[in-house]
């Protein structure tokens, strides 16, 4: 039989997630197809009717309209006036998002969601003011037109021929509250542009010959209907499946990555591809060892095409080898890759170039998957490869070229002279050859090398010698056939020796990831943890770091950790850097709004470091802060070694905090249950004396003159040893509460411990005393530091257990000697001992149940535990060892004072 119970951990992170959703704040977009379809209107008319609900609402940013029924619906709402910037000689209006935030109403209402705001605020895009609001708990009306969602762009350009540069990522849409969409007929809205409703009367014209078509509205209506249709019918399938099991096969869409100009419009496929088929999505990109001889832009297409797929709720995956059809069949097999999508370009082959077809490639080897081939007509030209030119010669170079000609024409020189012929000689050559590429470093050298190892040939061994004419016919064919071959040689070298240090790079790169797992497992505290996830990302960027620790969303203490590549002085210029205000500014702001920015972010794009917080539970930590290089953008595989190094150090982060927050309610869980313990132990230790002491008062009160002399005072000792046991027992509890909430006050002093030891037994012993008391201290004089008051609560519970608990007649000896800088006291009894299997809890307090210690036969157990508590604050610990032939014998240390110590 099926199960079909909900899965608990399924259930139990929907709830959290729920309860996170109620803190953040609910985004409503008014969707279009196109200008004039009445969005603003609509989102001011919704704002009215939540303000006759009583519902505190205000005007974030409104375009200016000429449409009067618009501009009416402003009357009767709050509204923040934009601020106004200065930038390239122009001013702007743009959302004052710091008034709202001050402000904090229930809804706000902004305009626009795709609108780019000035580089100088603090994002690069509207929708991050809008994320900025909802994370603070604020409700968002805003509107926004089909074609400026990613994913649609080319779908759209297509359609209108308008390459729509303002847009937003489709998880604005996906995660949205709510979406209504606000539709006219196509030919209600071209009536309303020629009236003038929408733009002015010299744009009509325009408008109405290119984006306001009859086709293109039509097509833009068809596909805002989808699209709306899609995101509701995803959101509907998540909530029904969250607590149940699917029962089709989830597909998963794998795209591929790479430097092309037209690849946007292939990973923008894909995600039109998996968005209609409600499947997973993820991006490969594989990263030849040849890199370097890539085009400059190649780098930052690759970071930008990566971020493109995040914003459209795409995985990446990063990898490096040389075979990349291989590698993505590989991928796909292994991840259960149901279709690939790919694309072609249409251009001339070229004589320098290879007609690959990489899809030809990927059927081979993964000849199952079903694949999609994007076509794009209008791919860039590029031409030849760049080639970064070094006609100088290191000096270094230069001498190791000397030193091995010479070496190797004596030896050719000492092989002619016994016969050797001269093609055995041009091969010693070649090999002087070969052994400079892999001694150089420049790649000049192999051209160099190579042209002197013919003339050196021709100079010394061809007829006529010492010359560079050569009479023989067969020399024409032999010299460029010896230049040939070594700088063939040569070069194959060279590419040898790149090839081990890519390889090593890579093994490097792979052992850094490796080990911060391990040494991220092995930190115990939260400074090795925050030490060691440091060091190991500056060793992978070579780039200093800070880490500053979170409290409150305030910056309570920084750590920073300098790079081992470069000097001290640059380190220093490169860490002053993080105590700019500016810098210490976007810190707060990560810290306050859990979100990551600066460098590399569309949050505060022009700081210097690229800011990381770190969780625990909903609470940001810390902000780890990376210095990444400004001029060399971070290789991709790099960067996704980067982040995982970062998601080690989070989790390892994290881990401790919960190990704290768990030990934490550990303790107040041992702490409840002391009370426990204390409430039902009190009952009774407290109730016995108190009625032995109220029994034998009224005895006295009511039959004085009946009893005897002698029974009057047996019950005033009665009365008197019951009124100082409650007085010790008071005093342990007051004792061990002061100690456990670390406010009882330590006084160190030098104390003789023939006068401590004389003052516990006085506190006692009585003249009755049924046992035999020795004290004893060696020397005479021994002193030892200590607060004497707590000292002699110690003696006088490890004296009154003896006395209690053993026999009548035992020997009970107090012992105090020096051992080297050290005072050693002893409390030993001749009584029946401790059994072994006590002695491992001998010292806690409360214990309860069948098992009952030496010192729990009347009263709450805290004896022995408020002693070990005091000699811990003490820096010493109480021990129990067995006294042969019979006895307990109980031991601590103290260190040896000076009478005249100042302390």
């Amino acid at each position: 039989m099926e199960d079909n119970r909900p899965n608990p951990e399924k259930i139990l992170a929907k709830i959290k997630q729920q309860q996170m959703d109620l803190e953040k704040g609910k985004l409503k977009i008014f969707l279009g197809y196109a200008a004039g379809v009445g969005k603003t209107y609509a989102m001011l008319d919704a704002a009215h009717h939540a303000k006759a609900l009583g519902i505190d609402v205000i005007i974030g940013y409104i375009e200016p309209h000429i449409r009067p029924e618009t501009t009416a619906l402003l009357n009767g709402l709050e509204s923040i006036p934009p601020i106004k910037i200065d930038y390239k000689e122009k001013t702007f209006k743009e959302l004052d998002i710091d008034t709202i935030l001050k402000r904090k109403p229930s809804i706000v209402v902004i305009d626009e969601l795709a609108h780019s705001n000035v580089p100088t605020m603090r994002h690069l895009k509207r929708f991050g003011d809008v994320n900025e609001l909802l994370a603070q708990g604020i409700d968002v009306y805003t509107t926004v037109n089909i074609q400026h969602i990613e994913s649609l762009h080319d779908l759209v350009e297509e359609i209108t021929g308008v390459n729509v540069r303002e847009r937003i990522p489709d998880f604005m849409i996906d995660n949205a509250s709510q979406i209504k969409l606000v539709d006219i007929e196509p030919d209600d809205l071209i009536q309303r542009l020629i009236e003038g409703k929408i733009y002015k009367s010299e744009q009509v014209k325009y408008a109405m010959d290119h984006f306001f078509q009859r086709k293109n509205l039509v097509a833009l209506r068809e596909i805002a209907l989808r699209r709306t249709a899609d995101t509701v019918y995803r959101r509907t399938a998540h909530e029904a499946g969250s607590f149940g099991t699917s029962g089709h096969i989830e597909e998963h869409i794998l795209v591929g990555i790479s430097s092309s100009s037209t690849n946007p419009k292939v990973i923008r496929s894909a995600a039109r591809l998996a968005q209609a088929l409600h499947g997973n999505f993820t991006a490969i990109y594989v990263q030849k060892d040849d890199n370097d001889r890539s085009y400059p832009s190649d780098s930052q297409r690759i970071q930008e095409h990566s971020k493109l797929v995040e914003q459209l709720g795409g995985r990446v995956v990063s990898m490096q080898a040389d075979d990349v059809a291989a590698t993505i069949a590989n991928y796909a097999r292994m991840s259960g890759v149901t279709n690939l999508v790919i694309g072609k370009s249409v251009t001339k082959n070229r004589w320098w170039s290879t007609n690959f077809k990489i899809a030809d490639q990927i059927s081979k080897y993964a000849p199952n998957l079903a694949m999609f081939i994007v076509v794009d007509e209008h791919q860039e030209p590029k031409g030849f490869l760049p080639v970064k030119p070094q006609f100088s010669l290191d000096w270094n170079d230069l001498l190791k070229m000397i030193v091995i000609f010479i070496a190797v024409s004596a030896i050719g020189l000492l092989f002619f002279t016994f016969g050797v012929g001269e093609s055995n000689i041009i091969t010693i050559y070649i090999l002087g050859v070969l052994v400079l590429a892999l001694w150089s470093s420049g790649w000049m050298v192999s051209i160099v090398s190579s042209l002197i190892a013919v003339l050196l040939f021709n100079f010394l061994f061809t007829e006529p010698r010492f010359s560079f004419e050569a009479y023989h016919r067969d020399y024409a064919m032999t010299f460029p056939i010896m230049f040939i071959s070594g700088f063939i040689t040569s070069s194959l070298t060279r590419k040898v020796k790149k090839q081990a240090r890519e390889a090593i790079r890579k093994s490097y790169r792979t052992e850094v990831l490796l080990e911060t797992s391990r040494k991220l497992n092995y930190a115990k505290s939260l400074e090795e943890i925050i030490t060691e996830g440091m060091s190991q990302v500056v060793k992978l960027i070579e780039r200093p770091v800070i880490f500053c620790e979170i409290a409150n969303e305030l910056i309570t203490h920084s750590v920073a950790s300098s790079s081992d590549v470069l000097t001290a002085q640059e380190n220093k210029e490169l860490l002053s850097k993080f105590h700019n205000a500016n810098e210490r500014g976007v810190i707060t702001w990560v810290a306050n709004n859990n979100q990551q920015a600066g460098m590399t972010t569309d949050t505060f794009p022009e700081a210097s470091a690229y800011y990381v917080p770190f969780f625990s539970g909903e609470s940001v930590k810390g902000v780890l802060g990376i210095l990444l290089p400004i001029e060399v953008p971070l290789p991709a595989f790099e960067r996704h070694i980067l982040n995982a190094i970062l998601n080690d150090f989070a989790f390892a982060l994290d881990k401790w905090y919960l190990q704290k927050a768990t030990e934490e309610v550990k303790r107040e869980a041992e702490l409840e249950q002391m009370r426990a313990n204390l409430l039902r132990g009190i009952s009774h230790d407290l109730r016995t004396p108190l009625t032995s002491i109220s029994g034998n008062a009224d005895i006295l009160l009511t039959s004085s003159n009946k009893i005897t002399d002698e029974q009057k005072n047996q019950l005033y000792h009665d009365i008197y040893s019951n009124s100082k046991w409650l007085v010790q027992l008071v005093e342990n509890l007051l004792a061990v509460s002061r100690l456990d909430e670390g406010k009882l006050a330590i006084e160190m002093q030098p104390e003789i411990m023939q006068d401590i030891m004389q003052e516990a037994l006085l506190h006692v012993v009585h003249n009755k005393t049924t046992h035999r008391i020795s004290c004893q201290v060696e020397p005479a004089l021994a002193i030892a530091m200590m607060d004497a008051r707590l000292l002699i609560q110690v003696l006088i519970n490890l004296i009154d257990n003896a006395l209690k608990y053993t026999p009548v007649g035992t020997e009970i000896s107090l012992k105090a000697e020096e051992i080297d800088d050290d005072i050693q006291i002893t409390v030993s009894d001749t009584g029946q001992g401790i059994d072994d299997t006590l002695k491992s809890i001998l010292f806690e307090p409360f214990t309860t149940g069948k098992i009952h210690r030496s010192d729990s036969g009347r009263g709450l157990g805290l004896g022995l535990a408020l002693c070990q508590s005091i000699l811990h604050v003490h820096g010493s610990q109480l021990t129990v060892l067995d006294n042969h032939p019979t006895g307990t014998i109980f031991s601590f240390m103290l260190k040896k004072g000076d009478i005249n110590d100042d302390e």
